[in-house]
């Protein structure tokens, strides 16, 4: 639908092949820009992630709605608390379970696995 709307006001056609890579630099963009609001590194958001999983979920705690588990993890990496919890709530993580299900490395582009943990 968005190619119609280009055709229609550009008057310009594009071929399949254009449109993909029109697509993949538009992606490109908004990972670039996804990443330049986090500023938390895959491995601190990879160890957030599993702090969470451990802390929260592993002992069957239902979410509260609160970030007590988020700012202790925050606290014990040393970070910026106001920096890390306006980051993630860039994403939609705005309690615990809201940055364990919404703020996940692929948003960034990067793989839930890092080859070196495989």
């Amino acid at each position: 639908m968005i190619w119609t709307l280009v055709s229609a006001v550009c008057g310009v056609h594009l071929d399949k092949k254009r449109k993909k890579e029109l697509l993949r630099e538009f992606k490109q963009k908004e990972l670039a820009e996804a990443r330049r609001k986090m500023c938390l590194w895959p491995d601190q958001l990879r160890s957030l992630h599993a702090f969470l999983a451990e802390q929260r979920f592993g002992l069957g705690i239902a979410c509260d709605h609160p970030l007590g588990r988020t700012k202790e993890w925050i606290q014990l990496e040393g970070l910026d608390r106001e920096k890390v919890l306006e980051s993630l709530g860039e994403f939609g993580g705005y309690c615990d379970c809201e940055v364990y299900f919404n703020v996940t490395r692929d948003k960034f582009g990067w793989p839930e696995q890092d080859s070196a943990a495989d």
